[in-house]
């Protein structure tokens, strides 16, 4: 089994976690055979904070946020044991690091690890005896170590390259057949909420995975091979829009229970070819097309067409005309990835560039989160007190020889929300008893210095691997980290296993309470946040909505910022889910709304679809004018402040009968001034109701719930 073979079949963030090791090891083995044990141990602990922040992501990004992470884990490991000798400075000084580690979190997600590899680092100048000071020998090896394994991340993120793009679209292929497996499957059962199926939480998932794929494959534009890369993103994300279409349109019942077999057979076979196609592009080799699966569409799309022709049902109609083209979408990417002829791409690369996510580092973000009222702030603040008091504590209780341990439980546990909080207690206090459990395994079987060196560089490796997607095997490897590296430190100190679970469950605790000290409740930031929403969702129909021919990008990026819109909404659902009843945000409105924004969503991507085809050919004054008039009509619906729905239809009869023109265009057009009108109301009764909530006085918060249940 060759490594090339190993690396095509396992998942990326496998993959990931076998560079750090090797890095890892790399750090210590070369700074030990040049600088003896005590300077590898010194290195190794720096590396193993830079390597937080090596993350599956392009070249120039791993190069910013492990230089980050090495200069803050520096700047605390430094300024811990510069002020260590003076007793009455030293918890003060804890307090500000890590309020400053917490600060640091104002650069957005991306910052996490950065903010913890500071706190990481922290920890492990606290566990140096105080009997080995700040040398300038010390801090060169550590520097070393942490810009070797700089270096180290720069390079083996160069070189994988090709392997993370190819892992990208092949896990973005993957998640849309599961989105269109659960769609097929959801087919005929019209009146489920589509949440309660799964498929808004595919969608946001599949959402998350084409955002990480546009970062690495827009930013590459380095031959033909990037180009043919790019056409594969730009099918797949076209197919998520049929996808998120198709399912608007099955939503309305089709004539006979044959037909809605039909429709959903003919879904789950594409989805089937996708899976086809992943494991296609994850592999390199093996067929683009399953020969069953190709069949099976073709005849039972044909079946379902002539069901459509004879019964004349409309519902029937649209969603064979949706899944005919998404079957061209579906041979248009099967031949991309059968030819090596050069691609043709939509839109210009430089217009590409403009959905990547941004990757900055500017001090101002920090410095703009200085203010009481910002949650950044307030959750430093919080960390800072409750980690600094527990600290001080450990401190001076003389059964606790490793006080450092404490703090650390609860740097990993106090997140941002209670939500995450609550899942990161449960998970490092289950993952902490593992590990010290794999701690007594290994010791058992060996008590060599070199044995428990190897598997702490293993346990470096595991821990960061699955940090996104298990973390309470991440927490079990980080007990094996820091039960080894308390060890190898000070080896007379055993291995101090019942003292680690129990200050995990103390700082696990301890951790979940406070994040009740100044919280930010997710109703705070919700009226802004929906607003923003309704804007972006009203800048996409401004843009679907449109005859014009030179807008071919503008269409998809604003598109894109409609639906980082609603996942915001929904991932504010899904936190306040977690808080208690009383603070709690409109839980059933914000709900429908989510609904009604996908639907709206979907129903633009079916405008713009049936404009782009036949927009052209019955391009006469009237019909442009009716078009003009669906796309002002959709704005002022959705600008619109009442608690109530707009009626329906709001046409006159000359644009209805210039929309009628277009095969499917009319009924598509109703939907989506419906669904917009839903997406109005539900916004202003979820304003109302947070309005009252705040209020003083419980009588508006009754009044607004009457008239949201009207």
């Amino acid at each position: 089994m060759t490594p090339s073979f190993v690396i095509r079949h396992v998942p990326a963030w496998v993959v990931n976690g076998v560079t750090v090791t090797l890095g890892l090891a790399l750090a210590q083995w070369s700074i030990g055979l040049v600088a003896g044990a005590q300077a590898a141990q010194v290195a190794i602990a720096t590396a193993v904070c830079a390597s937080l922040a090596d993350v599956v992501t392009t070249t120039d990004r791993v190069a910013r946020r492990v230089g980050v992470a090495v200069l803050a884990s520096t700047a605390s490991a430094t300024l811990f044991l510069a002020i260590r000798p003076i007793e009455a400075l030293l918890i003060p000084a804890v307090a500000l690091i890590v309020f400053g580690t917490m600060l640091l979190q104002s650069w957005g997600p991306k910052a996490g690890s950065v903010s913890f590899a500071a706190g990481l680092a922290l920890v492990f100048a606290m566990s140096l005896p105080p009997t080995e000071p700040l040398t300038w020998g010390r801090f060169a090896w550590g520097l070393a170590g942490s810009a070797g394994y700089w270096a180290w991340a720069v390079a083996t993120a160069w070189l994988l390259q090709p392997t993370w793009r190819r892992f990208a679209l092949a896990a973005t292929a993957q998640d849309l057949a599961r989105l269109l497996a659960a769609i097929g499957r959801q087919v005929g059962r019209p009146g489920e909420a589509a949440w309660q199926s799964g498929i808004l939480d595919d969608e946001s998932a599949l959402a998350e995975r084409l955002q990480g794929a546009r970062d690495l494959v827009f930013g590459n534009d380095a031959g033909p091979a990037a180009r043919r890369e790019t056409a594969i993103l730009l099918h797949l994300i076209d197919l998520r829009d049929l996808a998120m279409a198709s399912n608007l349109e099955a939503g309305l019942q089709p004539a006979t229970r044959r037909q809605a077999e039909l429709t959903g057979r003919v879904i789950e076979e594409i989805a089937r070819s996708l899976d086809t196609i992943a494991a296609h592009l994850r592999s390199g080799a093996g067929p683009v097309v399953d020969p069953r699966s190709d069949e099976a569409i073709r005849s039972q799309l044909a079946e379902l067409e002539r069901h459509a022709a004879t019964a004349q049902c409309e519902a029937v109609v649209g969603v064979s005309h949706l899944l005919r083209n998404k079957l061209d979408v579906l041979r248009s990417l099967q031949h991309v990835l059968a030819s090596t002829d050069s691609c043709d791409l939509p839109c210009e690369r430089e217009d590409l560039r403009r959905y990547i996510t941004p990757d900055e580092w500017r001090l101002a973000a920090v410095t703009a989160n200085l203010r009481p009222d910002a949650p950044v702030f307030r959750h430093a603040v919080r960390t800072c007190v409750t980690a600094t008091v527990a600290y001080a504590i450990a401190r001076a209780l003389p059964w606790a020889p490793h006080p450092q341990w404490i703090l650390l439980t609860i740097l990993a546990v106090m997140q941002g929300n209670l939500a995450l909080t609550l899942l990161r207690r449960n998970a490092r206090v289950l993952g902490t008893m593992a590990g010290c459990v794999a701690v007594v395994l290994l010791t058992t079987a060996s008590s060599s210095t070199l044995f428990l060196a190897a598997c702490f560089l293993a346990a470096s490796g595991v821990a960061h691997a699955f940090f996104g997607v298990r973390y309470s095997v991440t927490a079990a490897a980080a007990a094996v980290m820091a039960l080894l590296q308390a060890h190898l430190a000070v080896p007379d100190s055993g291995f101090s296993t019942i003292e680690r679970v129990v200050d995990t469950v103390a700082g696990a605790l301890l951790g979940g309470a406070a994040t009740y000290m100044l919280p930010t409740w997710e109703r705070r930031n919700l009226p802004a946040t929906l607003r923003q929403a309704v804007a972006a969702i009203r800048a996409y129909a401004a843009e679907a909505t449109t005859l014009r021919g030179d807008a071919a990008g503008l269409p998809r990026f604003a598109r894109q910022r409609a639906y980082d819109a609603i996942r915001a909404l929904a991932a504010i659902r899904s936190r306040s889910l977690h808080e208690p009843a009383d603070v709690r945000v409109p839980i059933p409105q914000l709900t429908s709304w989510l609904s009604a924004a996908y639907g709206v969503m979907s129903g633009l991507s079916n405008l713009r679809l049936s404009l782009a085809m036949h927009g052209r050919e019955h391009h006469t004054p009237a019909f442009a004018t009716a078009v003009a008039d669906v796309s002002r009509l959709v704005d002022d619906v959705m600008a619109a402040t009442t608690m109530q729905p707009w009626p329906s239809p709001l046409t006159n009869a000359d644009d209805e009968r210039a929309l009628a023109s277009v095969p499917h265009l009319l009924p598509r057009v109703r939907r989506t001034l419906a669904d917009a009108g839903r997406v109005a109301a539900q916004a202003a009764q979820i304003e109302a109701l947070v309005l009252a909530a705040e209020a003083p006085s419980g009588a508006e918060l009754t009044a607004a719930k009457d008239e949201a249940s009207r």
